[in-house]
């Protein structure tokens, strides 16, 4: 166990917590989506050179962004973040259980991927002085989506449900600072290589003013989801495809050079 503590108002006074250090075992969801990304982590050159970042369960009660308010991108309802300041990944376990319990492992994934995405964003960004608001967040998602498209074994139990932890991840009036439910679909799906764009920032904040090279497959994810034709049309073929070669870009997705891993976190 590591114990951690934060200066109180008081000088002399600290308040103190205890995290769980690797040594302590995760949830075999959790276990299972660490294990495909790092295969994808070891696999992509952009981040083959650099160190794993640790998952590190935050204590009950507490949440990721409360403990790492300097975390980019993220939101107070994130699942995952990536602690710059820490080189960890913090997780809230609770919250990842009753995800895992929806989703399956790919719902854990997801969260996982979006905080390594945090991680592997473009450097000016990382830096604070790139793009900031949905655009940061639909990077993260993106890159994120490369890391999924590449791990072995790590799919969701309906092609259906690829796009649900996307959909599902903040409410409504968290729309502006993190994009759109179908624009985070929409950044998930191009990481995982069934649109026409790419992960670079420049193409993120076309998306997050509503403007793709594939305008009518934001439509259809913008539907609502009881009316939404899952499995017809440019929907169905992108939900369904684990990736669709679009030249220059292959298949599956690999992370871009301006995506490079920094040498310090």
């Amino acid at each position: 166990m590591v114990r951690c503590c934060l200066l109180a108002l008081v000088p002399s006074t600290a308040i103190c917590f205890v995290v769980a250090a690797k040594a302590v075992e995760l949830p075999g969801a959790i276990q299972a989506a660490e294990a495909a990304l790092q295969q994808s982590w070891s696999a992509d050159p952009h981040t083959a050179g650099s160190p794993w970042p640790l998952l590190i369960p935050v204590p009950d009660g507490t949440r990721p962004l409360d403990l790492c308010p300097q975390a980019l991108t993220a939101a107070p309802e994130a699942m995952a973040v990536y602690c710059p300041a820490k080189g960890q990944v913090l997780l809230d376990l609770q919250r990842l259980k009753a995800e895992a319990h929806r989703y399956g492992t790919w719902g854990v994934g997801y969260w996982v991927a979006t905080a390594l995405g945090q991680r592997i964003r473009d450097p000016s960004a990382q830096a604070g002085t790139g793009q900031s608001g949905p655009a940061a967040n639909l990077q993260s998602i993106c890159l994120g989506g490369i890391l999924l498209g590449q791990a072995n074994g790590l799919r969701p139990a309906e092609p259906k449900k690829r796009l649900s932890p996307a959909f599902g991840t903040y409410p409504a009036r968290l729309n502006l600072s993190q994009g759109t439910p179908s624009q985070r679909a929409y950044a998930l799906l191009t990481g995982l290589g069934a649109t026409a764009s790419d992960c670079s920032m420049g193409a993120m904040v076309s998306l997050s003013a509503g403007e793709v090279p594939d305008p009518e497959l934001l439509t259809a994810l913008a539907i609502d989801p009881a009316l939404r034709a899952m499995g017809d049309g440019g929907i169905g073929a992108a939900m369904n495809a684990l990736c669709l070669p679009r030249p220059p870009l292959g298949c599956p997705r690999r992370l871009p050079a301006a995506a490079r891993v920094r040498t310090n976190p």
